[in-house]
């Protein structure tokens, strides 16, 4: 990757895998998050069908950050509304500790 400051840009339609990355990043200090809180898609499920034609939904497994934030319905929050200037970023990063 890159060690150089990275500002994600993420909204409410940052869900699943981009929100999982973007938690991830924000959790281990790695890059400052601007823009809208994410979707909240923290909930893996399966669907089955059943024989009568009707379907079957199950939650079998959950997503959580590294700081194991639960982010189902609540989303990631951002640091920043808009883009942060090169200190704004770099003093958020520095502020930041890996939990």
């Amino acid at each position: 990757m890159t060690d150089k400051p990275l500002v994600l840009l993420v909204n409410g339609s940052t869900a699943s895998a981009s929100e999982i990355v973007a938690g991830a990043l924000k959790d281990n200090c790695r890059a400052t998050l601007a823009g809208e809180t994410t979707f909240g898609k923290g909930l893996i499920q399966s669907v089955y069908e059943l024989s009568d034609g009707s379907g079957l939904i199950v939650t079998v497994g959950k997503y959580v950050t590294p700081a194991r934030v639960d982010i189902d319905r609540h989303g990631i929050s951002t640091s920043f509304k808009k883009i942060p200037s090169m200190e704004e970023m770099q003093s958020n990063i520095r502020a930041c500790r890996v939990k």
